[in-house]
């Protein structure tokens, strides 16, 4: 399925509609970085490029999260209170803001090594915390969110918010590295997840977190790991129908179809692995009929019904020619 130091002017907003020099047309997170751009959350660099592979600083991430929580960032008045943060640079007026609504914190600190390279877990703390997340419920729910994220660490509510809602990506190895260093491109798309959940009401965050649930079940089937997929199949089930329940249009209905088909998929596969072909293929050809299903109906479901019909085609093929490499 489908890395800086730099000017200020980066992050301010130029309200620009160009493509960036380096972001060729078919690129899949284009218009993502344009949207970014558009909005002034992550601005191209001075030559017109946007450099989706380079590693981004806590500083610039700082930068991001706070313009992704439309939170203000005052002209610099020369005050700092880290002591490695030059009060001349263009970031302490940035990190200064961040302190003072409470994004960061300088209890038991002196330093904020502004020019470090920014993990997943904090650049996640710093979005969430500026797009105003409720971590409440997270609290009691931060068992088995990844193989590498301790029940009891701090960024464990971060991991199980970004899980539920697919704000970063969960592996099919079921690992999410929180100390990995993090690119503009991963930066970018997870800025943009966020900012719908922000500004989406009741209706978009279920729709959201129905999508996650999809994807989640689609990654584990592509990795080889159906009895992993299946455990999100009841969760798809249930926001499938709270969906519908609020909302009859399109995408309900292409929710509707959606489920039904990674039911028939996954009975398919069940059966096939007891060697009931008859069953598998009456199975996934009613798969392959709900997702076309979902594709005609909603352009926000699409991506997924086309990644299962592959799936679906995949697998039918594996009867055909012994040859094809199937699903396992």
């Amino acid at each position: 399925m489908k890395k800086l130091v730099f000017a200020l002017i980066i992050f301010l907003p130029t309200f620009t509609t160009h493509a960036f020099l380096d972001v060729y047309s078919e690129d899949p997170d284009r218009e993502v970085f344009l949207h970014l751009n558009e909005v002034g959350i992550i601005n191209a660099f001075p030559d017109g490029n946007f450099f989706p592979e380079r590693q981004i600083t806590r500083a610039e991430a700082l930068v991001v999260a706070l313009r992704a929580g439309d939170i203000a960032i005052p002209v610099n008045d020369g005050l700092t209170i880290f002591q490695d943060v030059n009060p001349a640079q263009w970031y302490a007026p940035v990190i200064k803001r961040a302190i003072e609504t409470d994004i960061i914190s300088t209890k038991d600190k002196t330093n904020f090594r502004p020019n470090a390279l920014a993990s997943k877990a904090e650049f996640l703390a710093f979005l969430f915390r500026a797009t105003r997340v409720n971590f409440s419920s997270y609290f009691g729910r931060t068992k088995g969110i990844a193989a590498d994220i301790p029940e009891d660490s701090w960024f464990a509510p971060i991991f199980a918010y970004a899980k539920r809602f697919q704000i970063a990506h969960l592996p099919p190895d079921q690992l999410y590295r929180p100390l990995k260093t993090l690119s503009r491109r991963e930066v970018a798309l997870m800025t943009f997840r966020q900012r719908k959940m922000m500004y989406g009401d009741g209706v978009t965050k279920i729709f959201v977190e129905l999508q996650a649930e999809i994807e989640q079940f689609i990654t584990l089937l592509r990795a080889g790991k159906p009895e992993m997929a299946e455990m999100h199949l009841q969760d798809i089930t249930e926001l499938t129908n709270r969906l519908t329940h609020v909302r009859n249009n399109k995408d309900a209905v292409a929710a509707s179809a959606i489920s039904r088909a990674l039911t028939h998929f996954s009975d398919g596969m069940r059966a096939l692995k007891f060697k009931k072909n008859l069953y598998a293929l009456e199975s996934l050809h009613l798969a392959s009929k709900q997702a076309n299903r979902a594709i005609e109906k909603s352009e926000n479901i699409a991506p997924f019904a086309r990644e299962l019909s592959h799936l679906i085609d995949e697998t039918l093929s594996s009867f055909t020619n012994p040859q094809f490499t199937a699903l396992k």
